[in-house]
């Protein structure tokens, strides 16, 4: 389960970066390293801004015979919020190196976390699709392993459904079993325990 709710919050986070419309897209790539992530340096390797709305992802992972559903309000502040402290590390997990290359829709995101003892080193790749769509796979090597095993692929396909419904707020998510929480209140209490 651990691997699960790692692999989700890495997938949510890195999904911001390229969670917009690209009607226009870029052709110039840019590179940036960094060695302590911090926010502004995303920005420099120019993410596409969000498109609000209600975003669908559905998170597959191996061993579960079907995909992890959750639906999400999106609005600009949270866009910015989630990849500011998801590049950061969430929870225990302390993310201290980081490279952000894009070209085009598509966007690659280098990391290494450590937590819980553990280091986790991470590649994200992202395509745009459309400006209602992108995929999405994470490949991570774990040291020491976890359950048996040192290596995990996850994939995610995130589609935008349209505007958030009116008993949704910004920030508000459906998690699987219908429980609506709030990730303003979720990444508040992450970035605290830092």
């Amino acid at each position: 389960m651990t691997v699960v709710r790692l692999s989700t919050g890495l997938a949510l986070a890195a999904a911001l970066v390229l969670m917009a419309g690209c009607s226009k897209p870029k052709t110039s790539e840019t590179t940036t390293t960094m060695e302590t992530a911090k926010p502004a340096t995303l920005a420099d390797a120019n993410p596409m801004a969000q498109k609000p709305g209600l975003w669908e992802m559905t998170t597959s992972v191996p061993g579960m015979p079907t995909g992890i559903v959750s639906k999400l309000c999106m609005d600009k502040g949270l866009s910015e919020r989630m990849v500011e402290v998801g590049m950061k590390g969430a929870g225990d997990a302390q993310c201290t190196q980081s490279n952000v290359s894009k070209t085009g829709s598509t966007v690659d995101v280098d990391s290494v976390c450590n937590m819980s003892g553990r280091k986790i080193t991470s590649h994200i790749h992202m395509e745009m699709v459309s400006d209602s769509e992108y995929h999405q796979t994470i490949a991570s090597t774990m040291e020491p392993p976890m359950g048996g095993d040192d290596k995990s692929t996850t994939t995610v396909v995130g589609k935008r459904l349209g505007d958030c419904p009116a008993d949704m707020k910004g920030g508000d998510m459906i998690v699987p079993g219908g429980m609506k929480i709030n990730m303003y209140d979720a990444l508040n209490k992450s970035a605290a325990s830092h």
